[in-house]
């Protein structure tokens, strides 16, 4: 605790017990204070420093307020100790002169630790208890307190203070997080689908990121069948390399992101499976490799320029976001939490720079995408990871031929000819579902102003080129030689420039909370060949490619908290952004309709959570791989928590999915839906290290109509152990 700190805390006890019924129970200092009460440490650390004594007949007295006289008391015996000790022996901290090109162990080890700094009283707390000193000035002097030494010995305790924070200033900071993963997956169901015919058996499990999972072709998948353990280690390094700029740095080891394969685009394998025999899934291994990666390391630096005043910047690999329609990290793990990849930010390579000009803030940036390991190997950098990329932009609707029940076979981003149903799973942005670009380069800028008590309204742009899916040459030949009409499976565009620009409101509406925000993903490019959009040939994506999303929000102060809302996001809008799932989608476009949420903390250890998305197609795309406007994309989530204890909870939750949309024949309607049902376990060991374990039970119907190859059910269990230092 800090020095200064003391007497703050026995001030705040005291006032506090005088409010709470208190029972005697014996072991502590006063028998009016049980062990058993919240404030019996802090009771108790006062009354070995000596600070307060309590009553003859042993007791403290909390049930009355503390008197004036009494307040000055406590204040003379705390400055008996304040000033007494000797300064901390720094000598064992590590500098950055003592860290040249490395750290040693034994360096790290004799690091200041945050419970080590946590005891250093600051210039503030030295300040707060000059002010205390001369409010009971007449009281102290009174119980015989030399008023002029104690400034002097304050005066000299703000000396050795200053030097210690300025000391604290050179050293280098350490923290980190390390997470321990296990997933296995399972299934105990697997169907014929009978519109796909004999030899069409699932040999897989959808997961609620869209993946298939389980073992090999014609294994059962027992519970453990398919286990992995990954781990996952972020060392932050962070120091000061001059008054006005910090070296930041995030440096990871493991094979967690191996297993992802990409952090911002849904690639790869969460399951190991062989081929089937007759050649229509594809086999596919998880990749675990141990890397080592730099995730962040960049300059945080501060100056001032004459015409825009103060200015500070980031320079190196950046992590940052905008807004969720423009620039944010998608999720695209569903089932564990790591702090670094559940942020939306994007570890960029470039400068980003922020100045307030006016009553505006302003963000500037410009960066390098690829190649980035784990978020772009557009550019095959990288030869073991397979494509993955940032992606923007749309060349046709995002749903191939429409949201019907029929399978058709499609080229993996391995290049694979594979068998695949129309179920709408993971992100659709991506090149082989609409088209989108591989992000290579951008730049932009957003301007905000704020208002106290009404919210802030923004504006933001950003350009981006890359590499088009396809050359116009391939384009063409892909339809015999001519530029392809809207119904060609081949209409992709070849665009390699992205431009995404918006607004966005977020504030108040009285009490009620409010959020609006319009964006738009042009494309364009000399390399552009043309499409039909609206019975005209266009040479780049200019209509039909906005995202509308507005809603309110109430009672966040309360037990009972709501919001609702209605978004229309359009067939040829694509962004790299992350605006929500829905079930084992991401990033749901070509759809229009309401969404809401509810959450009830029903007491102080139960809450119920709840939310639903009901949307329809816009029907803008019908004829370019688009949703028609009848079809329909609904979910339900609703949560229960019950907490034993602050230290573990129980969690119950369900996720439904239902579509409703043209069978095979283009006439009849089919209704298949999805199912997560989820329970897990959560344990607090210290407020640093947790553990959790969650089963999740897989329940895919396809009714027989085709909508997915894959009709298997399952589960994923899966466990993290989490450490913060």
């Amino acid at each position: 605790m800090k020095k200064s700190s003391l007497f703050a805390s026995a001030a705040a006890v005291s006032l506090t017990l005088s409010a709470v019924p208190v029972f005697a129970q014996g072991g502590g200092p006063f028998a009016d204070v049980p062990t058993d009460h919240w404030a019996y440490q802090s009771v108790d650390k006062l009354q070995k420093k000596g600070i307060v004594v309590g009553y003859p007949d042993k007791t403290y007295g909390g049930k009355r307020p503390m008197t004036r006289y009494e307040f000055a008391v406590a204040i003379a015996r705390m400055l008996d100790i304040v000033g007494a000790g000797t300064p901390p022996d720094m000598s064992n901290y590590v500098t950055k002169d003592q860290l040249g090109n490395y750290v040693t162990k034994d360096q790290i080890a004799n690091m200041a630790t945050k419970d080590d700094l946590a005891k250093l009283a600051t210039k503030d707390d030295l300040a707060q208890l000059r002010k205390l000193v001369s409010e009971f000035q007449t009281e102290l002097t009174t119980l015989g307190v030399d008023i002029d030494a104690v400034k002097k010995r304050l005066d000299a305790l703000e000396g050795r203070v200053t030097k210690i924070e300025d000391e604290l200033k050179k050293m280098v900071r350490v923290s980190g997080e390390f997470n321990v993963y296990s997933r296995s997956n399972n299934r105990f169901k697997t169907d014929i689908n009978p519109a796909l015919g004999a030899g069409t058996q699932a040999i897989s499990v959808r997961d609620a990121n869209g993946f298939e999972v389980t073992g090999g072709y014609g294994s059962r998948g027992g519970l453990f069948a398919d286990t992995r353990v990954l781990h996952d280690l972020d060392l932050n390094i962070k120091a000061n390399v001059s008054p006005n700029a910090v070296f930041d740095s995030t440096i990871n080891f493991g094979n967690y992101l191996s297993y992802l394969n990409s952090i911002g685009s849904f690639s790869g394998a969460r399951s190991d499976r062989s081929a089937s025999p007759n050649g229509l899934f594809a086999g596919q291994q998880v990749s675990q490799d141990q890397t080592q990666t730099i995730y962040k390391a960049m300059i945080d630096a501060k100056t001032r320029i004459p015409a825009l005043g103060n200015v500070s910047f980031q320079a190196g690999r950046v992590p940052f976001q905008l807004t969720p329609y423009t620039l944010k990290l998608v999720d695209v793990d569903y089932y564990f939490d790591n702090s670094k990849t559940d942020n939306g930010n994007i570890p960029l390579d470039g400068i980003k720079g922020n100045a307030n000009i006016g009553p505006f803030g302003v963000t500037g940036f410009a960066a390098k995408v690829d190649p980035i390991r784990f978020l772009s190997n557009s550019s095959n950098t990288f030869p073991t990871d397979g494509a993955y990329a940032l992606y923007a932009g749309a060349g046709r609707g995002a749903y191939g031929g429409g949201l019907m029940a029929q399978s058709r076979t499609v080229t993996d981003p391995y290049g694979r000819t594979v068998l695949t149903g129309n179920r709408p799973v993971g992100s659709l942005i991506n090149p082989n579902a609409n088209g989108a670009m591989a992000v290579e380069q951008l730049a932009g800028a957003r301007v905000a102003i704020s208002r106290k008590g009404i919210g802030t309204l923004g504006a933001t742009y950003e350009y981006m080129s890359g590499q088009a899916t396809f050359t116009p040459e391939q384009v063409v030949a892909a339809n015999g030689g001519v530029v392809p009409p809207d119904k060609s499976d081949a209409d992709k565009l070849s665009f390699d420039r992205v431009a995404v620009y918006g607004a966005d409101f977020e504030g108040y509406l009285g009490s009620i909370g409010a959020y609006a925000s319009y964006t738009k993903s042009d494309t364009a490019g000399n390399r552009v060949v043309g499409a039909v959009v609206e019975g005209k040939t266009k040479t780049k994506i200019d209509k039909k490619n906005d995202a509308w999303d507005a809603g309110l929000k109430f009672g966040n102060q309360s037990a009972l908290s709501a919001s609702i809302g209605y978004r229309q996001i359009a067939p040829y809008f694509a962004a790299p952004g992350y605006w929500g799932r829905v079930g084992s989608l991401t990033n749901p476009v070509d759809i229009k309709g309401p969404y809401g949420t509810l959450a009830y903390q029903l007491s102080k250890f139960i809450s119920l959570q709840g939310g639903g998305h009901f949307y329809k197609g816009t029907g803008d795309a019908i004829l370019n791989g688009g949703m028609a406007d009848n079809d329909k994309i609904t979910n339900y989530r609703v949560g229960l928590r019950y907490g034993f204890s602050k230290s573990n909870n129980v969690d119950l939750g369900v996720d439904w999915t239902g579509y409703d949309v043209a069978g095979a024949d283009g006439f009849t309607r089919v209704k298949p839906s999805e199912i997560f049902y989820n329970l897990g376990f959560g344990y607090l060991i210290t407020p640093e290290t947790g553990f959790k374990v969650v089963y999740q039970v897989i329940d895919y119907d396809d009714k027989n109509s085709g909508f997915d190859t894959i009709n298997g059910k399952g589960g994923v269990l899966t466990s993290t152990f989490t450490i913060h230092f």
